[in-house]
């Protein structure tokens, strides 16, 4: 990976720390993503995600959505990404991000459709879906989530309710 992280809690090597991350977003295929409006207040919803070297997570949605709407409006976002434990209370493996979001355009949108189609092969295989997406042109979009900080826990690798924090740099 090519970002660095900086621990702002917990006592752990933050190299080690990328590494679990980087484990952790590899095993997950869901994030939820917290957004918030002025309107109809926070809201949550679940997508598949794919993330590149840089720390960046994209995700495809329709705009008309609410969390789209919202980003439009504000571009703070909270998302996280889990693993289901083995058993209640125990195992615990996630990790709750913080930093900002919105609709990916040129380069990012290039860079959005890559890694997407990198971890889902299927995705954007017709030429004119690629084209649309690429464009701006279609009812949905790509969308980028630059996390700027996280809190990791991972308890196999990093022990019980170790919660590691950092924040990224680039």
């Amino acid at each position: 990976m090519a970002f660095r992280l900086e621990m702002t809690q917990g006592d752990w090597p933050a190299p080690e720390l990328a590494k679990g991350v980087e484990g952790l977003l590899a095993e997950s295929m869901v994030l939820t993503l917290a957004t918030t409006g002025p309107e109809r207040g926070p809201h949550a919803n679940l997508a598949f995600f794919a993330y590149d070297d840089d720390l960046v997570l994209y995700f495809v949605s329709e705009r008309s959505t609410r969390h789209s709407l919202h980003l439009t409006e504000e571009a703070r976002a909270a998302a996280t990404v889990f693993l289901p434990p083995p058993v209640f209370g125990e195992q615990l493996r996630g990790i709750q991000f913080t930093g900002s979001a919105g609709e990916a355009w040129g380069h990012q949108a290039e860079a959005a459709f890559a890694a997407y189609q990198a971890r889902y092969p299927d995705f954007g295989r017709d030429p004119e879906l690629r084209r649309q997406y690429l464009a701006g042109a279609g009812a949905a979009a790509l969308y980028r989530f630059q996390v700027e900080e996280l809190t990791a826990v991972d308890e196999p690798r990093f022990g019980r309710r170790n919660y590691l924090s950092a924040r990224v740099l680039r």
